[in-house]
């Protein structure tokens, strides 16, 4: 059985904390997805902030479904690339402390300085050592399919099974392949491929791609994306966690279009 409705905290750029969950109690939103870089601030007191984000969740009654650590891999230094495993570290604490069993987990983002033969390399060995790393914490990775690396889905399956960890899977991004290049019409095969080792959901739908199609986010439902069969593809193997709305669309400061791709989900549930 799926869960939630879910949203995405890190998207609601105008709203305030308290503001975001008044609407997610309102909505009924029953999930929330934190970014690590909104808890860990510097200069701020990191533990305050986690008790602040806490206060809230206990409040309105809302549990975590994964928390992003805001890794990238892809970096020119030894040094910097051994800070994105603290950031890992750092985020498995937080998810702990607020009750979340997941990381969202990214690959990295192609940059001068990084050589492209190097990028496999510095995503499979940094993924190893994180994952060793965040043992005593209890979470699993939900690696997603985002930018330009990690978004090709064979890629993705290449990883998973040479890595063969239980506790690394996917973050579902279903608008993120189309925006990637993929055709329409190949969406399907990519999701009946990734929904086996899904962990955690993006629900995002759309049109075209970024900057050769003119990209464009939609409510759930309203975009080009085939979302029922998405959804049919996480059922067929059992899939028992969270549908998570991500919304790019126009309504976005607001909350309208939040708001109604959340009702999509409830319809789903």
């Amino acid at each position: 059985m799926f869960q939630g409705p879910g949203v995405i905290h890190y998207n609601f750029p105008d709203f305030s904390l308290e503001q975001f969950f008044v609407f997610c109690h309102e909505q009924g939103v029953k999930y929330v997805e934190l970014l690590a870089s909104k808890i860990i601030v510097e200069g701020e007191d990191t533990e305050k902030n986690i008790s602040t984000f806490s206060q809230f969740l206990d409040r309105f009654g809302i549990k975590v479904s994964q928390v992003t650590a805001c890794n990238d891999f892809l970096q020119p230094t030894e040094e910097e690339w051994n800070a994105q495993i603290a950031k890992i570290v750092e985020a498995a604490k937080i998810a702990r402390t607020l009750g979340a069993k997941l990381l969202r987990i990214d690959g990295g983002w192609e940059k001068p300085g990084v050589e492209k033969k190097d990028y496999d390399r510095l995503i499979t060995e940094g993924l190893k050592i994180a994952l060793e790393a965040t043992e005593p914490y209890g979470v699993k990775f939900a690696l997603d399919n985002h930018g330009m690396v990690t978004n090709d889905y064979l890629y993705q399956l290449d990883l998973f099974s040479r890595i063969d960890s239980e506790r690394l899977g996917a973050n579902l991004d279903t608008m993120n392949y189309r925006v990637f290049g993929y055709s329409v019409e190949k969406l399907p095969e990519i999701y009946h491929a990734i929904a086996p080792y899904t962990f955690h959901t993006h629900l995002k739908d759309g049109s075209g791609r970024r900057k050769v199609e003119g990209y464009r986010g939609a409510v759930l439902g309203k975009g080009e994306i085939p979302l029922d069969l998405v959804l049919d593809e996480l059922a067929a193997v059992g899939y028992e966690g969270v549908l998570c709305a991500e919304y790019e669309g126009e309504e976005l400061k607001d909350g309208i279009g939040y708001a109604q791709c959340v009702e999509w989900i409830k319809t789903k549930l």
